[in-house]
């Protein structure tokens, strides 16, 4: 084994004090199945055994090893091609991430508080922030206690946080990105995830970054400030303004908008294509804009069935909507994936667009097909559209 991977050995196999760990990403050129793996002690039948949870991005599969058979079962997993490490033990807290050539970088910090080792046998959630661990930034913003519990109140919006992380770490062409890194959030607003990014990007990665929110209400911005502050993140600022007249020189390869109101999202993209940002992040919240167009004009008669119902109206436009802010950002190049952000139950306002850069005509003819074939039959301007005519 190679150094790091006798670190992680040995911090995993000492029974002590070892609470759980997290093997992520995938190495630069390498194929691997599982998009995440984690591990942690647990008690089965009085015997003290390693419980390994493999995810895909359709399922768990779990498996539980005792005695040499779990020794193995994780050497094996160590010759596995991921790149990123977290180790947790009761102490301290080893954070491995590999470079573009492969060569470690090794983070050891001790833990503020000591963390208690469960055995306990329930399932293992697939998350990148765990309670019980020591997260500074939680605990600056009230989220998590000393203790490293979550409040009750800020139950939803750690789910959120983590629904936000493991979207942008099954990325992989954040990997490849060079540094630093560099990220905007517009509409920030009390900026948990942006905050969150950064700490993914730096505390987890293993990357430099530097990332900017923006937003308009100044009070906002003076208290993210005080707290990335506090924390000693110099590579976080927060800047007042406007999305569509915000000026970044050198652009940046993020760019991020979640739950920005009705056209902030379309300010959004067209910031990103035009900085021909790699990444492109949008988790749109209102859709007036298109919405009065689509009661303003005659509607198509075979939609009559649908349009007489004012919810079932408002629900198409939100569809048309960011399909044809879909067809736009791959008529620029960019491969775009429609997901869910985050459940239902949490906010209704759960679809978040995914737009990785992959050439200048990532979308082809088929793209401009679609996004023509959609504005000609419902008879509308897509706000985008407008703020890229010349580009169009």
């Amino acid at each position: 084994m190679t150094n790091y991977q006798d670190t992680i050995r040995d911090a995993i196999l000492d029974e002590a004090n070892f609470v759980r760990a997290t093997f992520s990403g995938r190495q630069r050129g390498q194929e691997i199945r599982w998009e995440r793996l984690e591990l942690r002690p647990v008690e089965v039948k009085g015997q003290r055994h390693l419980q390994f949870s493999f995810f895909d991005a359709k399922q768990n599969i779990v498996k539980n090893y005792a005695g040499e058979t779990a020794v193995t079962q994780l050497t094996t997993a160590l010759d596995l091609p991921f790149r990123n490490f977290h180790i947790i033990s009761q102490n301290e807290t080893i954070q491995i991430n590999l470079s573009k050539k492969g060569k470690p970088i090794i983070n050891r910090k001790a833990n503020e508080t000591t963390i208690e080792v469960s055995l306990a046998h329930d399932r293992s959630k697939n998350t990148i922030l765990t309670e019980g661990e020591d997260i500074p930034f939680l605990k600056v913003m009230g989220v998590m206690r000393a203790d490293g519990r979550i409040k009750a109140n800020h139950r939803s919006k750690f789910q959120q946080i983590n629904a936000f992380l493991k979207i942008l770490d099954e990325i992989d062409e954040i990997a490849a990105l060079q540094e630093p890194v560099r990220m905007i959030d517009f509409g920030c607003g009390s900026a948990y995830l942006t905050f969150a990014a950064y700490h993914y990007l730096v505390n987890i990665l293993g990357k430099q970054a530097q990332i900017i929110g923006v937003d308009g209400q100044e009070k906002l911005i003076a208290k993210n400030q005080a707290v990335a502050a506090k924390l000693g993140w110099d590579g976080l600022t927060f800047e007042h303004g406007m999305i569509i007249d915000y000026q970044a020189d050198p652009p940046p390869n993020i760019v991020v908008a979640l739950h920005a109101c009705d056209t902030a999202t379309d300010d959004t993209l067209a910031q990103g294509i035009r900085w021909q940002s790699e990444l492109i992040i949008a988790a749109p919240c209102c859709h007036h804009h298109l919405q009065v167009q689509l009661k303003e004009r005659p509607s198509p008669p075979e939609f009559d069935a649908v349009l007489r119902h004012n919810l079932l109206q408002e629900r198409l436009g939100d569809i048309l909507t960011d399909a044809i802010r879909a067809a736009i950002l791959r008529m620029n190049g960019y491969q775009v994936t429609a997901m869910e952000f985050i459940s239902p139950d949490h906010t209704p306002k759960n679809l978040l667009l995914r737009a990785v850069k992959k050439g200048d005509s990532g979308g082809g003819e088929t793209a401009v097909a679609e996004y023509t074939q959609l504005q000609q039959y419902w008879q509308v301007e897509p706000y985008l559209a407008q703020l890229l005519k010349q580009t169009l």
